[in-house]
C-alpha cells in the first residue's frame, strides 16, 4: 500500500501541496515548542567561578508532595542550603581531594565618598577561590574580617587598588573594608557574568546570614579519580537529596537567573505547546479533509473498480503518513530556527538572559514528526470514511454532487465542543488570575472546533438570508449564491482557519489586556501607603534600616514586605496537586494602614504566627474556609502548617497568598524585607524628603511615591502580558499561513469550474465578479464566526475581572484583526482565481481530473 501511495503522491503532487504546507509549518511550531521545553529542562550557561571544580553539589531544588506523581513536581524558587555536615561527608569520600563550601552574598561596591550608585557584586569566602581557580595579580589573600580581595574589573571600575578602603553595602548597610588583593581568573580572561568580591570565609558566612550552611559545595577530585564514579558517590553521600553537576556544566547552580529563566521556558512552552498541538490538529484535519473532498471522483472510481473501504482507508492513511513524514522532517529543521527566533523575543523583553543558549537534541524532532503523522492519519481517515464506505453507485453520485447534510456524528461532537467551550468560558467567574484567563483562550479554541465540526449544517443557516438576496441580484450574485450553497464543504474548510485566526488572536490579545488592567487596578487600590522604600541591589533591608525608616520624621506606619512563592496542596479526585501561589510576607503593627486587600472573610489583624491569608477564588477552588489548617510548602521546600485567617479579593494586584513575615524568616534568598510600605502622618512630600536624606546614608536604598510604585507595577503587568503574547506569536503566525494555504488550495481546485463558466459564455471579468462576491460573503461569515467565538469568553472574562462586558484594550486591535482577516481572505482567493483563469478554458477542461 505504501508503494501505491507513493505513486499516487508522485502523480498528483498538486493535490497534496496544501496538506504538505500545513504539516511542514505545524511540525515547525511543534518542534520549536519542544526545543523551548527541553531548554527549560536542561539549558545552562558556562560556569565561571566553578570552572576549576570537578563537581559542584547543590541541594535538590524540586518538590513533589506525598501522593503526587511526576506531573506535580515543581521547582523551588528560593535557595536551599547544604550543611557543614554534608560538606564534611563529601570531603571524606574516596577520590575527593577537597570539598569547599561556597557562600553567596548579594552586595554592592563603590569607592568611599563616591557620589555614584554602588555597583552590584557577588560576595564569597576566599576559600571558594580554589574552585575557579584565581590568580592574585596584586597583593595577598584576606587575613582579617576587615579585608577583601576585589576582582580586577571591579577594582578598575571603582578606581581602587591594594591598600585602599572600599565601601561594601550588604542589606543596605555600608561598611568599610581594606583591599588586600586584586584577583583575576587564570589566564587573565574576565568573567562575563560575575563581579566577585572575596571576604574571609568567616565574614562571608556572617554576611550570608546562614553561617555553616553553604549555597553550594565544590569538589576537587584527587589525581586518578573517575569523575563518573565520584559523581555517583557524591550524590549518595548524605541523607538529603543532592544535585551534582560537572564543574563546567554547573551554570544553573551558580547563577540564580538561569534557574528562573529555565522555569519560565518550561511554563511558557508547556502552555502554548499544548495550544499549538490542538491548533495543528485542527488545521491539518481541515486541510486533509479538503484534499480528500477534492478527490471524491477518484475514490468513486476506485470503489466502482472493486476496491474495498479498508483499501481506500489504508491508501489515504498511507498517503497522509508519507506526506507527514516528509513535511514533518523538513518542518522540524525549520523549527530549530523558529525556536531561536522565539528565544530572541524573550531576550528583548528581558525575560531571558542573552547568554542562555537553547538546548538542541533529536527528541523534539521525533516528537513533532510523530504528532504530525498521527494528526495527518487521523484527519485523512476522518475525511475519507464517507467516500470509502459508500457503495459504488452512491460514491459516483456523491462525487458529482457531494452530500449537503452534515453527518449526525459530526453534529453531535460539534455540539459537545460548543458546550465544553461555553462551560470553559465560565471559568473566570470562579477562578481569578492567570488560570482563569487561560480558560478564556481554551474556550475560544473549543468553540472554533465546534463550529468546524458543525460545518455545512451551521453555514447553510447563516448563508440562507444572504443567498436569498443574491439570487435577486445580477448574474454574478446569482452564481455566487449557487456556488456557495453547492460548495458548503469547501466553504467550511475555508472559513474554519479564517475564523480561528480572528477569534484566537482577538481572544489572546484582549484576555492579556484584561488581566493586565485588572492587576493594575487591584494594585492601585491595594496600595494605600504614601511611599515605598526598596533595596534590590544588596540583598534587602537590614533591621537597622527598617528602624531608621520607622523613626524618620513624618512616618506614621511601616509595613515590611518580602516577595516569594508558596505551594498549597489540593486534591483533584484522588490525586494530589500543588497550586503555585505568588506570596508576600508582611510585618507591621498595622498592615491595614499601608495595604487594603478588600478582605471578604476573616481579619488581616489576625495575620501573626503560623497563619496565612488567601485570595478568594483560590480559596474557593481549594475548598478552604477561614479557620482551616493547611500543610503548605515554602519557597525553599520547608513544610509548615498554617491556619487560614482571612480571605481577600485583590490577589491579582498584590499576591495570591499573604503570610506573616516571621513565617518566611530564614526561608528566602534575602532573608530580609526588600520593600517597606510607608504611610505618612502629614505631608507625604516632606516625609519623602526626610527618607531621601536617609537614603544618602544607605546608598542602595531608593524612595518612590505611590505614582512611581504604580508605574512600576504597571510595567511588570505589561511585561507578563508581552511574555505570554510572544510565546503565542508562533501560533498566530502559523494560523495566518494556514489561512493562506487552505484558501489557495480551495480556490486552485476550482479551475475546471471556472473554465466551464467561461465556456458557457461568461467573460473572465464576470467570473472574477462571481469570485469577488463569494470571497466577500465567506470573509463576512468568517468575521462573524470569529467574533462570535471571541465575544462570549471575553465578555465573561471582562464581567468577572472588570465588572463590565467590554474588555480592556484599544478597539483598533479588533479592527486591525478584522482588516487583516479580510485582506488575507480576499487575496488568498482572488489571486489564485485570477491565476487559474490564465489558461484557455478548453485546455483546462481537457486536462485529466
Amino acid at each position: 500500500m505504501l508503494r501505491i501511495a507513493w505513486q499516487t503522491l508522485r502523480r498528483s503532487r498538486a493535490a497534496f501541496v496544501g496538506a504538505f504546507v500545513a504539516l511542514l509549518c505545524g511540525a515547525a511550531v511543534l518542534t520549536a515548542s519542544g526545543v523551548l521545553l527541553e531548554s527549560g529542562l536542561r539549558a545552562t550557561v558556562a560556569s565561571e567561578r566553578y570552572a576549576g571544580a570537578t563537581l559542584v553539589v547543590g541541594a535538590q531544588r524540586s518538590l513533589r508532595p506525598p501522593g503526587g506523581d511526576v506531573t506535580t513536581e515543581v521547582r523551588l524558587p528560593e535557595p536551599v542550603t547544604l550543611s557543614e555536615e554534608v560538606r564534611a561527608a563529601i570531603a571524606k569520600l574516596p577520590g575527593v581531594d577537597s570539598a569547599v563550601g561556597d557562600y553567596r552574598v548579594a552586595a554592592a561596591v563603590r569607592a568611599p565618598g563616591s557620589a555614584t550608585r554602588p555597583a552590584a557584586v557577588s560576595g564569597h569566602g576566599w576559600g571558594s577561590a580554589a574552585l575557579t581557580p584565581l590568580e592574585l595579580v596584586d597583593g595577598r589573600a584576606p587575613e582579617s574580617d576587615s579585608e577583601v580581595v576585589l576582582d580586577a574589573g571591579t577594582a578598575a571600575a571603582a578606581g581602587l587598588g591594594v591598600g585602599d578602603d572600599v565601601e561594601i553595602t550588604v542589606r543596605s548597610v555600608p561598611s568599610l573594608y581594606r583591599v588586600s588583593g586584586i584577583s583575576s581568573p587564570a589566564g587573565g580572561v574576565a568573567f562575563p557574568r560575575t563581579s566577585p568580591v572575596y571576604f574571609t570565609d568567616r565574614e562571608a558566612g556572617r554576611l550570608s546570614g546562614h553561617a555553616g550552611h553553604f549555597d553550594a559545595v565544590g569538589v576537587i577530585a584527587a589525581d586518578g579519580a573517575d569523575p563518573e564514579a565520584l559523581a555517583e558517590a557524591v550524590a549518595h553521600a548524605a541523607d538529603t537529596p543532592l544535585t551534582v553537576r560537572e564543574g563546567a556544566d554547573s551554570g544553573a547552580l551558580e547563577f540564580a537567573d538561569v534557574g528562573a529563566s529555565r522555569s519560565l521556558l518550561v511554563l511558557v512552552s508547556s502552555a502554548f505547546g499544548g495550544t499549538a498541538l490542538l491548533v495543528v490538529v485542527l488545521v491539518v484535519g481541515t486541510t486533509l479533509g479538503l484534499s480528500v473532498d477534492q478527490r471524491r471522483r477518484e475514490f468513486a472510481v476506485l470503489r466502482t473498480l472493486g476496491s474495498t473501504p479498508g483499501q481506500i482507508l489504508r491508501l489515504v492513511a498511507s498517503e497522509a503518513l508519507l506526506v507527514a513524514l516528509v513535511g514533518g522532517v523538513l518542518g522540524s529543521c525549520a523549527g530549530f530556527g523558529l525556536a531561536e527566533f522565539a528565544r530572541g523575543l524573550f531576550v528583548r523583553l528581558g525575560a531571558l538572559p542573552a547568554d542562555l543558549p537553547l538546548a538542541f537534541s533529536p527528541l523534539p524532532v521525533l516528537a513533532s514528526v510523530a504528532l504530525t503523522a498521527l494528526a495527518a492519519a487521523a484527519g485523512g481517515l476522518a475525511a475519507a470514511v464517507r467516500p470509502a464506505v459508500a457503495g459504488p453507485v452512491e460514491a459516483l453520485r456523491e462525487s458529482a454532487s457531494p452530500p449537503r447534510d452534515t453527518p449526525r456524528w459530526r453534529r453531535t461532537v460539534g455540539l459537545v465542543f460548543l458546550v465544553l467551550g461555553l462551560s470553559t468560558a465560565m471559568v473566570p467567574v470562579t477562578v481569578r488570575g492567570e488560570l482563569g484567563a487561560a480558560g478564556t483562550g481554551s474556550a475560544a479554541l473549543l468553540l472554533v472546533v465546534g463550529v468546524a465540526l458543525l460545518g455545512p449544517f451551521l453555514l447553510r443557516r447563516l448563508l440562507a438570508p444572504a443567498a436569498a438576496l443574491l439570487r435577486r441580484s445580477r448574474v454574478s450574485g446569482f452564481l455566487a449564491a449557487a456556488a456557495t450553497e453547492a460548495g458548503l464543504r469547501r466553504l467550511n474548510a475555508s472559513v474554519t482557519p479564517l475564523a480561528l485566526a480572528l477569534g484566537f488572536t482577538v481572544t489572546l490579545v484582549y484576555s492579556q489586556s484584561v488581566v493586565a488592567a485588572t492587576a493594575q487596578e487591584q494594585a492601585d487600590r491595594a496600595l494605600v501607603a504614601d511611599l515605598v522604600v526598596a533595596d534590590t541591589a544588596s540583598g534587602g533591608l537590614a533591621p537597622e534600616v527598617v528602624d531608621a525608616v520607622r523613626s524618620a520624621p513624618g512616618v506614621a506606619a511601616v509595613t515590611e514586605l518580602v516577595d516569594t512563592t508558596v505551594f498549597v496542596p489540593y486534591r483533584v479526585f484522588d490525586d494530589v496537586d500543588l497550586a503555585t501561589c505568588p506570596a508576600r510576607g508582611l510585618r507591621g503593627a498595622d498592615p491595614a494602614a499601608t495595604v487594603d486587600l478588600e478582605v471578604v472573610d476573616g481579619d488581616l489583624a489576625d495575620l501573626e504566627g503560623e497563619t496565612f491569608a488567601l485570595e478568594r477564588s483560590s480559596a474557593n477552588l481549594m475548598g478552604l474556609r477561614v479557620g482551616d489548617e493547611v500543610e503548605v510548602w515554602l519557597g525553599d521546600g520547608s513544610e509548615r502548617t498554617l491556619r487560614l485567617v482571612a480571605v481577600y479579593e485583590r490577589g491579582m494586584g498584590f499576591a495570591a497568598v499573604t503570610v506573616p513575615l516571621e513565617v518566611l524568616d530564614g526561608h528566602t534568598a534575602a532573608d530580609a524585607p526588600t520593600r517597606l510600605l510607608v504611610r505618612s502622618d502629614g505631608d507625604p512630600e516632606e516625609t519623602a524628603a526626610a527618607l531621601g536624606r536617609l537614603a544618602e546614608e544607605y546608598p542602595t536604598v531608593s524612595v518612590t511615591d505611590r505614582a512611581q510604585a504604580a508605574e512600576a507595577s504597571r510595567t511588570e503587568a505589561e511585561l507578563a502580558a508581552w511574555i505570554n503574547l510572544a510565546g503565542l506569536a508562533m501560533i498566530v503566525a502559523y494560523l495566518a499561513i494556514a489561512v493562506v494555504n487552505t484558501l489557495v488550495m480551495a480556490t486552485a481546485g476550482r479551475g475546471r469550474e471556472f473554465a466551464l463558466l467561461r465556456l458557457v459564455g461568461l467573460t473572465r471579468g464576470q467570473v472574477m465578479r462571481v469570485v469577488w462576491v463569494e470571497a466577500l460573503l465567506f470573509v463576512a461569515v468568517a468575521v462573524l464566526l470569529g467574533t462570535a467565538v471571541a465575544v462570549v469568553p471575553l465578555g465573561v472574562l471582562s464581567l468577572a475581572f472588570l465588572g463590565g462586558p467590554l474588555p480592556a484594550g484599544p478597539p483598533w486591535v479588533y479592527l486591525g484583526a478584522v482588516a487583516a482577516t479580510a485582506v488575507l481572505g480576499l487575496v488568498s482567493v482572488l489571486l489564485p482565481a485570477r491565476l487559474a483563469m490564465r489558461a484557455e478554458p478548453v485546455e483546462v477542461i481537457a486536462l485529466r481530473e
